[in-house]
């Protein structure tokens, strides 16, 4: 015992890679099985004929002659089997069955043997060819249909339609019988079959690579003790990769909006139209045409059978640059154009590669999930302390995902990671901050609120920052300045529609008139304060004039607001409401100020009942699109991930407070603003009979939460007792490799199709 006592203290580093290494195989082990499960013999059916009625049944006169059932000329789809309708005479017949696909001609491409005991009466059944056919144009097919049965009993045939539900181009006849009478059997064409190895096939290479993730960073924080920007900068880019491969197509956040736009700005970077109007008001993209297929303005489909759509044409080559197609797409996002820079960089390399457009999605997702690790690897190098922090907030699925797939808010969350370690830096910095970091926090804080209003406030993080370390009080106040200057103007020239769309029940002109008349009122007060302003006296009188006309100030424009809102008659609130049962009005600014009780009881009606799903898209359990798909990882994974932030919190025993109070605080109100202004932009957008507030998710705190996790680091309520560094940034990206996998299953589970 004492020598294996001292075996496992000598070489205890080492004994926990291979534990690692075994539960990592374990869980790989889980979700490829949990896969083959999931993805064994699935197809996709596409309807030919289906013009039926009462299942009349046509049995041919000679079994081993069997039926014939004629196939219009193909399209150049691949046909994996069919999908038929047989009667049996209400028994269980028993025998054989062969259903032939043959060539005009009557030469057999492919076929299929059966049992007879697996045609139900009146029922579809799958019959899946030994191996697929691809249709050709201009030339016709035919389904030879013929039984062996075991008794005279042992009756089989097909459900048809007739007269004005067949269709003349594919007729039903019987080999041996004169009788024509037009008619069709019920038909469906699988296009579409995984088999029954499929799903471990298409899994093997992406096991390799979240083994090697994995074990890759295990090596890089225990054996090699590499620095954390570098852990994380591996950690961002091979996570980044596995996200992007398990995410089926357009199954992202809004993907399909996002990567319209990313699109149309690839177009316009090689001098192509964008997005344009068509003759009847609809967005239409100009696009190749191996892209016009699967671009769409919708979420795109999930389940076992996206996955092997995308397997099949990812690898595909030779395709023609040309954009002689377009698509009906979502409108473009009011943005700014460098959100969709790597996106549009990835499209355009596709395209001059030859790449289909599976290829061209993951290259667009993989210089998305570049780019956010780089930035996210400066804001842990740039942190003086609490990297731990950003690391965690960084390696969240929920941000990975987001890198993972083409979204505008990638670079929104690595630039707000980036701003926040400028700011922790300015704080904590004991002499003044060089040009670059100055230069850093003037550039962020114009691009951050212009990519996403909400994140406007993001620039108080600023403000804290100590005279010293900006030049002086002089220089201080005025680069301060600057930098919300820079943000506020930046925010108003691309969210201009925007705020005027929330104001759009505002009588706007009565509240500019009253801020008007105010010009004289303050050019007269600015006179006197020259004349006056330096005496005690007055410097009190006037602070008390300023509070009580701000006061009025405020009362005149929330009474004019609140009585220019929406007032409703009950026949037009009825008349607003859709099949789907919402109403076509939604709040706005106007109208939540007239309806201040109805607008608190939705607000605490949505914090009871969705805080916990707010918590989970905050983390990253709920996969994909979660107003569409509703997917939800396990909630263990959850809490594991609330538990990692809160252990990213913790600091050793002898640490001290880094943050004064003024910083404290503005922590805290940024972080409150963000959330209030998510949830006010997602109130407006909610129909006003809802009872929760449609639309807000919990990815919007993102870009807060390193704010957040600073202030929550500052308590002394919990501590550690020796530094855990490592152990927790390998917890980060092993509890983000188990989310990815967990995803994946989920994805390849579900079934959803547009």
């Amino acid at each position: 015992m004492e020598r294996l006592g001292a075996f496992i203290k000598k070489h205890r580093l080492w004994l926990g890679g291979l534990c690692c290494a075994l539960a990592v195989a374990f869980a790989l082990c889980w979700a490829g099985y949990t896969l083959h499960q999931a993805g064994r013999d699935q197809s996709e059916y596409r309807i030919v004929h289906d013009e039926y009625v009462e299942k009349q049944g046509l049995y041919p006169t000679d079994p081993a002659a069997g039926l014939v059932q004629g196939l219009p000329a193909g399209e150049g789809e691949t046909l994996y089997g069919v999908r038929l309708m047989f009667v049996t005479d209400g028994r269980v017949a028993q025998g054989t069955f062969r259903v032939a696909l043959e060539s005009a001609d009557g030469q057999t491409l492919a076929a299929c043997d059966g049992d007879m005991t697996m045609l139900l009466d009146g029922a579809f059944v799958d019959v899946i060819f030994a191996s697929p056919v691809t249709l050709e144009k201009g030339s016709g097919y035919q389904l030879h249909v013929t039984f062996a049965p075991a008794t005279a009993e042992d009756k089989a045939g097909l459900v048809y339609g007739e007269g004005v539900q067949a269709d003349p181009a594919m007729p039903l006849a019987d080999r041996l019988s004169s009788d024509w009478t037009l008619r069709t059997a019920a038909l469906q064409y699988i296009t579409n079959h995984t088999g029954t190895g499929y799903a471990l096939r298409a899994f093997a290479p992406l096991a390799a690579l979240v083994f090697l993730a994995v074990m890759v960073g295990w090596w890089l924080i225990f054996i090699r003790r590499a620095k954390a920007h570098v852990c994380f900068a591996f950690f961002a880019a091979a996570l980044g990769l596995v996200f992007a491969l398990v995410t089926p197509p357009l199954a992202g956040p809004d993907e399909y909006g996002h990567l319209a736009t990313a699109y149309a700005l690839a177009n316009r970077i090689t001098g192509q139209p964008g997005i344009t109007e068509g003759p009847d008001g609809e967005n239409l993209l100009a696009m190749r045409e191996c892209d016009a297929e699967y671009m769409r303005d919708s979420s795109g489909p999930i389940g076992i059978l996206a996955y092997k759509t995308m397997t099949d044409e990812l690898f595909s080559t030779g395709n023609s640059g040309e954009l002689t197609a377009s698509a009906q797409v979502s409108p473009p996002y009011s943005v700014v154009a460098l959100q969709y820079l790597p996106q549009a960089l990835g499209i355009l390399l596709a395209r001059t590669l030859g790449l289909g457009f599976h290829a061209m999605l993951l290259l667009a997702r993989l210089g998305s999930a570049a780019v956010f690790a780089a930035l996210g690897a400066l804001a842990v190098h740039l942190a003086p302390a609490r990297k731990n922090v950003f690391f965690a907030a960084g390696l969240l699925p929920m941000a990975l995902s987001l890198a993972g797939s083409v979204s505008a808010d990638t670079l929104v969350n690595g630039l707000a990671l980036v701003f926040t370690a400028l700011c922790l830096r300015g704080l904590l910095c004991t002499e003044q901050l060089g040009r670059a970091e100055q230069a850093g926090l003037l550039v962020l804080a114009a691009l951050i609120g212009p990519m996403k209003a909400v994140y406007l406030v993001l620039v108080g993080l600023c403000l804290p920052i100590p005279a010293a370390a900006l030049g002086g009080k002089k220089r201080s106040r005025a680069f301060k300045a600057l930098v919300c200057l820079a943000a506020l103007a930046g925010w108003l020239w691309f969210n201009g529609a925007t705020v005027g769309y929330m104001l759009r029940s505002v009588d706007t002109y009565r509240i500019v008139y009253i801020l008007v008349r105010l010009v004289p009122l303050a050019a007269a007060a600015a006179l006197v304060w020259w004349r006056w302003g330096k005496r005690p006296w007055f410097k009190k009188a006037a602070l008390a004039a300023a509070i009580v006309l701000a006061l009025v100030l405020a009362r005149g424009v929330l009474w004019v607001a609140a009585n220019s809102g929406e007032t409703l008659t009950p026949e037009e609130y009825a008349a607003s409401i859709q099949p789907n049962g919402e109403s076509t009005y939604v709040y706005s600014f106007g109208y939540i100020l007239s309806h201040i009780p109805q607008t608190v009881k939705l607000l605490v009606n949505t914090l009871g009942s969705e805080l916990p799903r707010y918590l989970q898209g905050l983390v990253g359990a709920l996969p994909g699109e979660p107003i569409v798909y509703g997917l939800e990882a396990s909630w263990l994974l959850t809490i594991a991930l609330l538990a990692l932030l809160v252990w990213a919190c913790l600091q050793p025993v002898e640490a001290k407070p880094l943050l004064g109070r003024s910083a404290r605080w503005t922590l805290a109100l940024v972080a409150l603003a963000v959330a209030a202004l998510s949830m006010l932009a997602a109130l407006c957008w909610t129909p006003i009979n809802l009872t929760t507030v449609f639309g807000m998710q919990g990815r919007y705190l993102l870009p807060v939460l390193p704010a957040m996790l600073l202030l929550f680091s500052e308590g002394r309520t919990l501590c550690l007792r020796r530094s855990t560094d490592g152990e927790l940034r390998f917890a980060a990206g092993a509890l983000a490799t188990a989310v990815a996998l967990q995803s994946l299953v989920l994805f390849a589970s579900a079934a959803y199709k547009p």
